[in-house]
């Protein structure tokens, strides 16, 4: 468990008894997301991060509920919790509801509900990216993380939540699930890196404030290049995103001077023209001494005239290029969704055997202390037959008794930690609590 976040379990205090653990919670998740439910729906049950604490008291009050946590993201809302009630999946039906001030009905056909190893499955697959809307999305393991640490969480929850940072861990660390750019914006600064190698130091233009190209500039941002200019046919709109950026504004009409200054520039006006001409990357590469210039049109109708990509030194590439390296991404990162799947199945199979065994440990102690209690019983009826012997002989005689209670319970043991029927069975036979 990561060092900065400690859980407790106050709802366990005090139950010291082994037949309180004998039937141990499921985990049941409810909820719905951007395939199975609009943006205005996911608005009306969207829970911040600072309501997660509310929230969740709510929750552990709706009766049966033994650990929870929410997982509200832009994409999707789902409600996780523990119970050994199956009735507990109406419950939360019926609070998310509520929560979204809206009927049953309403809501039913945009939830989905899975219950103890699909509620497993969902969730390793959530926290790995693969049920992201966009495949290897790298936020999603924190978001995950960030619901647990605002839940309430049992031991069945706790136990989730390390298992499932562990899963999202391996899987970005031994597929390229998270590697190569998928959308139109990133797939531009990944041919940029191509050319000058890292972007650090570099200066970028942005010609024309469109919501594309601001896009792409803030990811060329988010790669501590040295400057951004911003020049656009209104001014004030220039003024205030090259603010947004800490970088500067130019008049629209005068931007030619900075093509010679920028490394990469960035066409996204609405103008119906070329607005970049051959002449004028000419002379900037001129001006440059024929260091390289990058230049990313995603107008329609272009903004850059083709004839430039035929220009030393001239790199260009239009909107439906970088949309052609996106779709070839995205198609790597499906291969690598494939190898991520197989990793979460295995540890869905490995994670409900170790809940298996841990699940036999209350029959396993309740069955040796009553098998000891009779080995107990038995060995002082003989050692008093036998009267006064020698201390050595008294020993061996106990630890025999002891090694063949133990020879005896290996095997049931062994099987106890397979089979839930056979647990019960066991409790059965031996008089054990229910």
């Amino acid at each position: 468990m990561t060092e900065a976040l400690v859980f407790e379990y106050p709802r366990l205090a005090g139950r010291t008894d082994v037949a309180a653990t004998c039937s141990p919670a499921a985990p049941y998740l409810v909820g719905l997301n951007h395939r199975s439910a609009p943006v205005d729906v996911r608005e009306r049950l969207s829970v911040s991060e600072a309501r997660l604490a509310d929230v969740t008291e709510r929750l552990m009050r709706l009766g049966a509920v033994e650990g929870a946590c929410v997982l509200s993201t832009c994409n999707r809302v789902e409600v996780l919790v523990s119970s050994t009630s199956e009735d507990v999946v109406d419950r939360v039906v019926d609070w998310l509801a509520h929560h979204g001030a809206t009927t049953r009905e309403a809501l039913q056909p945009h939830l989905y509900i899975r219950r103890g190893s699909e509620a497993v499955t969902h969730l390793f697959r959530v926290a790995s990216g693969l049920d992201s809307m966009l495949i290897g999305e790298p936020q999603i393991a924190g978001q995950v993380k960030k619901a647990f640490a605002g839940g309430a969480l049992d031991p069945t929850l706790h136990q989730l939540f390390e298992q499932t940072m562990h899963v999202a861990k391996r899987v970005r660390s031994q597929t390229g699930i998270g590697e190569h750019a998928v959308s139109v914006p990133y797939a531009a600064v990944e041919l940029a890196k191509k050319i000058f190698g890292e972007l650090h130091g570099v200066r970028v233009l942005l010609l024309g404030a469109g919501e594309m190209g601001e896009l792409t500039a803030e990811h060329f941002a988010k790669q501590n290049v040295d400057q951004i200019f911003v020049a656009n046919k209104t001014y004030e709109r220039a003024v205030e995103l090259a603010r947004r950026f800490g970088g500067s504004a130019v008049q629209f009409s005068a931007f030619e001077e900075q093509l010679a200054e920028c490394d990469i520039v960035i066409a996204s006006t609405s103008a119906p023209h070329h607005v970049i001409e051959s002449a004028q990357v000419q002379r900037a590469l001129e001006a440059r001494r024929q260091r390289g210039l990058f230049l990313v049109d995603l107008s329609v109708p272009r903004n850059i005239d083709p004839a430039i990509a035929r220009i030393d030194g001239a790199y260009l590439y239009d909107i439906d290029d970088l949309q052609q390296v996106a779709e070839t991404n995205r198609e790597r990162r499906r291969c690598e969704a494939a190898r991520a799947e197989e990793i979460v199945a295995n540890e869905v199979r490995a994670f409900h055997v170790r809940a298996e065994s841990e699940d036999a440990v209350p029959t396993i102690v309740e069955l040796r202390a009553r098998v000891d209690e009779i080995r107990s019983a038995e060995l002082e009826k003989c050692l008093r037959k036998l009267g006064p012997i020698p201390v050595e002989q008294r020993q061996a005689i106990e630890c025999f008794a002891s090694q063949l209670t133990n020879k005896i319970l290996h095997q049931p043991i062994v099987e106890l930690k397979k089979s839930a029927p056979l647990r019960g069975a066991i409790r059965r036979i031996f008089g054990l609590r229910p």
